[in-house]
């Protein structure tokens, strides 16, 4: 006897109305993809301890974002905490999204350090980037592209934005879990940033003295210690870029002015990142 399944369905379903789907298109243009990551944590926390919670975050600014549209899909209420300097149309696309928004400290450390105090009995505290169900969230990235693709034709490399390391350690599990073992990871980071790049290269985890950087989806002085893990079991390239390359980029791809020269074939924007997500084309 089956007994997966209404349920099972029903869970699946309301998960994929926090996401889109996101094709892989043989040109330059650009697709949006909604956080699945942090998508899934929330999803999880619904689904274990109903909607009688409250959401709360101040990990930084794309986490905080994610955590209040998925707050008003899921129907539960949320608390955001971000730095006094938040730029005004960041608040307003909170406040949009109908979770309290609270302004506190200099910084998002300081932040951060605020939101936790104010998670009690009934509230979940989101993270940025260290738990299992934001890499897992992220981990269906491949399998989207294992459905495009197939299953013999792996991309010759992904190119992969890190911060805090939950996208980059979705990514690596994924390419793990489907077999394809041997694709490259080059792990981008801005200087300034790159907390990554001098873990791997100290072989233990860094924690940088300072964040300087205009990229604020990468703004992170550590990384998640998965990350690192990861880094021994698969082939991953530390690489980190100027700010004004990172820029430039953006400029490149929002001006239509990018010149295929080096066979980029897919391309996937992460929300607010000032860099992106490539699959390099086998050929």
């Amino acid at each position: 006897m089956d007994d997966s399944s209404d349920d099972e369905q029903f869970g699946l379903y309301n998960l994929q109305t926090l996401h889109v789907n996101t094709p892989l298109i043989h040109s330059p243009k650009l697709s949006v993809k909604l956080d699945w990551g942090i998508g899934n944590f929330c999803y999880k926390a619904v689904e274990s301890r109903g909607t009688d919670i409250h959401l709360v975050c101040g990990s930084s600014m794309n986490t905080a974002l994610a955590v209040a549209y998925c707050a008003r899909q899921l129907n539960v209420n949320a608390i955001i905490v971000m730095p006094k300097e938040t730029p005004s149309s960041i608040c307003d696309a909170v406040r949009l999204e109908g979770a309290q928004l609270i302004l506190f400290g200099e910084n998002w450390t300081v932040a951060e350090s605020h939101a936790r105090k104010l998670v009690k009995r009934n509230g979940v505290y989101v993270p940025s980037a260290d738990h299992e169900h934001i890499w897992e969230g992220y981990s269906s990235i491949i399998y989207e592209l294992k459905a495009q693709l197939g299953e013999n034709n792996p991309p010759a490399a992904i190119v992969c934005p890190v911060g805090g390391g939950g996208l980059l350690n979705g990514v690596i599990m994924g390419l793990q879990e489907i077999g394809w073992k041997e694709v490259p990871v080059i792990a981008v980071e801005t200087h300034g940033s790159n907390a990554f790049q001098a873990s791997v290269v100290a072989g233990k985890l860094v924690k940088l003295p300072k964040i300087a950087t205009i990229a604020s989806g990468l703004a992170s002085n550590s990384i998640s210690s998965k990350s690192l893990e990861l880094s021994l079991v698969h082939p991953v390239v530390p690489f980190a870029v100027s700010d004004a390359m990172a820029a430039d980029s953006v400029r490149l791809f929002a001006g239509k002015k990018f010149i295929d020269k080096t066979r980029y074939m897919y391309i996937y924007i992460h929300a607010n990142y000032l860099l992106f997500f490539f699959i390099i084309f086998r050929g």
